[in-house]
């Protein structure tokens, strides 16, 4: 759970979805609830769940998945120095 430091509100969450695949990849999952967006929330998580997954031992990339249309998610993954490698059905994001 992601939990707001100024009053302590639940405002999204992220995980990984499992353990790192044949490729070094973990994948980063998340949500954001509508009242907290455009506060930097989400980029603060993911850019910090990102940083610390790279430090661990059998990870080389953090990888992400978007709708075609998810601009919001898009751009936070951006922000975070993810690339976009694949796109078909949904749009895959890599940060090595």
């Amino acid at each position: 759970l992601l939990i707001r430091k100024s009053d302590r509100v639940i405002v999204g969450s992220a995980d990984f979805k499992d353990i790192p695949n044949k490729d070094c990849e973990v994948e980063i999952g998340y949500g954001l609830g509508k009242d907290f967006e455009h506060n930097g929330y989400m980029t603060e998580a993911v850019m910090a769940m990102s940083q610390w997954a790279l430090k661990q031992d059998g990870v080389s990339s953090v990888i992400a998945e978007t709708e075609i249309d998810g601009f919001a998610s898009q751009r936070i993954l951006k922000r975070c120095g993810f690339k976009k490698y694949k796109e078909e059905a949904t749009t895959w994001w890599r940060l090595r």
